[in-house]
């Protein structure tokens, strides 16, 4: 039809298939890209959006470690037992806090917003994938790569049972 002017959006449907061009919706029906400008600057948009999400899988792994490494301490560090205690009552005290008591750490609450955040950014950006927009595509991949070279070789572990859109 000749109504699709260079872009994905014609009569309402998507493309389902990659192509490229400019004229695109991205994310929101405000945000159309309507030149190859507005698509470049989409492109860097999105760029820097994978790679802070790569930033942000990097800084969750940091909270956890710090909150791993505090949350060791045993209820009895340098007092002494009660009165009367024996050598099984003193290994039994000095457990770890409850379930509870971990899930109502500043940590954990840190760590569940950035668990959202995460979730949000990952979502939104199969999303911006799914317009199978050449451009786009390729900013996401170039975007979590580098993102990946900054931040991965700091990780501990290489697979991150995180990972939403993997």
């Amino acid at each position: 039809h000749g109504s699709m002017d260079h872009g994905s959006m014609g009569h309402g449907s998507m493309q389902m298939f990659f192509h490229d061009g400019y004229s695109e919706y991205v994310l929101f029906e405000g945000c159309l890209t309507k030149s190859v400008g507005a698509m470049v600057g989409a492109c860097f948009v999105i760029f820097f959006l994978a790679v802070l999400y790569e930033g942000l899988k990097f800084l969750r792994e940091i909270v956890l470690q710090q909150s791993n490494s505090l949350g060791d301490k045993s209820v009895y560090t340098l007092g002494k037992l009660p009165t009367g205690s024996s050598q099984e009552q003193m290994v039994m005290e000095t457990r770890k806090p409850s379930i509870t008591n971990r899930m109502l750490t500043g940590s954990h609450f840190i760590q569940t917003l950035l668990h959202v955040i995460q979730v949000f950014m990952s979502y939104c950006l199969m999303l911006v994938f799914m317009t199978y927009n050449v451009w786009l595509c390729l900013a996401i991949i170039l975007g979590a790569g580098v993102g990946y070279f900054i931040f991965g070789w700091k990780r501990a572990t290489v697979v991150d049972s995180n990972e939403h859109c993997h």
